[in-house]
């Protein structure tokens, strides 16, 4: 029998050289132990003062997890969950995790529309992985009716639909490649609002270096990575798209490359995108994106 205490000195050693912080090592360890003995971490922490035993079988268990770590794989990826937006969404290897940069621009949007009727307002979240982000706005404003959420891999779409199952929310899902194929549009009048909002492939290849061994070998690169001779090609496919598409008014949300901000604000405003305004995620990067287009005429 093993005890907590002797595990948790052995996990930080095992771990100390692939996470520079110590307190990364340490939020893993507790993400992997509450999700072991199913507790919350204060319970964790009285096993840990306590230098209680831990049950054989479960002691192989952890130690099959340490060396899943070990190897660099995602901590959500060892345990098939990640949290955003204080909910918890089932993960794995063919989905993005969910990230806290990502919560800010669902936060965006949910202060955007405080106090206002959304009911009849159509959301799109393109390129959805695990339907975070959808699932969020769902569930915060369980009065928005419509609300499609979009990939190109149905691997993807199944995560999401069962994310959507454990929430217990309504979403419309959509198999489309948006580079090849046009995104399905339910009926509109010339009055309708839209929001889009997208958390893109973004980081170009040249950037591969700068990013955790973890992401790299582990998380999907289809959605991660761009060609540098096109960084922007997500982004001129969903406003283009737009621009051909739909009617009324339409309010943008992306997420973005920090390297590359100033290219995407000109890119919107040389085609038509009004109001854009950038802001900067908790580590101060330029990170999220929001524009307003008024798409009053039908091509």
């Amino acid at each position: 029998m093993r005890s907590f205490d002797k595990f948790y000195h052995l996990f930080q050693k095992t771990l100390q050289d692939l996470y520079t912080e110590p307190k990364e090592v340490e939020n893993i360890f507790f993400l992997l132990m509450t999700h072991i003995f199913r507790c919350d971490k204060t319970t964790i922490l009285l096993q840990l003062s306590r230098k209680e035993k831990i049950n054989f079988l479960i002691y192989e268990k952890l130690i099959e997890k340490l060396w899943e770590l070990k190897k660099n794989r995602p901590i959500q990826y060892v345990i098939g969950k990640a949290y955003f937006f204080g909910m918890e969404f089932i993960v794995n290897e063919k989905v993005f995790i969910p990230r806290p940069e990502t919560e800010e621009l669902v936060y965006w949007i949910l202060q955007d529309n405080k106090n206002k009727n959304t009911s009849k307002v159509q959301i799109f979240d393109i390129g959805t992985g695990s339907g975070c982000i959808s699932i969020a706005l769902k569930k915060k404003k369980p009065e928005m009716e419509h609300v499609y959420a979009i990939d190109s891999y149905q691997e993807t779409l199944d995560i999401a639909r069962k994310n959507a199952e454990l929430h217990n929310v309504e979403i419309s899902f959509k198999k489309v490649d948006i580079l090849k194929d046009s995104i399905f549009i339910p009926k509109m009048n010339k009055n309708s609002v839209s929001i889009i909002v997208s958390n893109p492939p973004y980081v170009r290849l040249s950037e591969k270096k700068l990013l955790h061994p973890n992401i790299i070998q582990y998380e999907p690169f289809q959605a991660l990575f761009v060609p540098d001779e096109d960084p922007l090609i997500f982004y001129k496919k969903i406003s283009f798209w737009i621009q051909k598409k739909l009617t009324g008014v339409v309010y943008v949300y992306f997420e973005i490359n920090q390297f590359i901000y100033l290219d995407i604000i000109d890119f919107l405003k040389k085609i038509g995108f009004l109001n854009i305004e950038i802001r900067r995620d908790f580590q101060g990067f330029f990170r999220m994106i929001r524009a307003v287009y008024y798409a009053y005429k039908k091509n």
